[in-house]
């Protein structure tokens, strides 16, 4: 299986792209007011907002001639086109959530452990910032962080960028 290059941009991003632009780690199901938050800091920054979400279900094996990474599923009985479902059920959501919000905006998608990705995809835009949603609530979340420490955590301690933690959910 290989990479998909074919982001969907909605019609708000400007060619060549904006000069400053800030990564927002995204997830299925994730809070809209993570994305929000991040892109009220890219708009009092003058800068775009690069989604990146990180499909930690496939994991890279190879590279073919050419340079395209290999994918494959972690998971050998996961469905055939299962990573693309959630890719445009993860567009939809940020769509949602930044309707009427006048930031430029991508999706950009990668794979494997979820800070290596947003590092990557920081990299790949020299991000002044990544910015992420705090630790997700309840005993799974709680969970994830004992097993597999904060991703926060990790950025801070493996790379240069600021991180910029975006707490739990806000009452309005």
């Amino acid at each position: 299986m290989t990479e998909s290059s074919n982001s969907p941009t909605p019609p708000t991003w400007p060619s060549p792209g904006p000069d400053t632009v800030i990564v927002v780690g995204v997830d299925v199901d994730q809070r809209p007011d993570v994305v929000l938050e991040a892109a009220g800091v890219a708009a009092r920054m003058g800068a775009g907002l690069v989604c990146a979400w990180v499909d930690s279900t496939q994991v890279v094996y190879g590279a073919s001639l050419d340079g395209t990474r290999l994918i494959t599923p972690l998971d050998p009985d996961l469905a055939t086109g299962s990573s693309e479902v959630l890719k445009e059920q993860v567009h939809r959501q940020i769509a949602d959530a930044l309707a009427g919000v006048n930031v430029p905006w991508r999706l950009e998608q990668t794979v494997g452990d979820i800070a290596s990705g947003l590092t990557e995809v920081a990299q790949q835009w020299d991000a002044l910032m990544i910015a992420i949603g705090g630790r997700r609530p309840g005993f799974s979340g709680w969970m994830n962080e004992v097993i597999g420490g904060s991703i926060a955590g990790h950025l801070v301690h493996t790379q240069h960028r600021a991180v910029l933690v975006i707490p739990g959910t806000k009452d309005r």
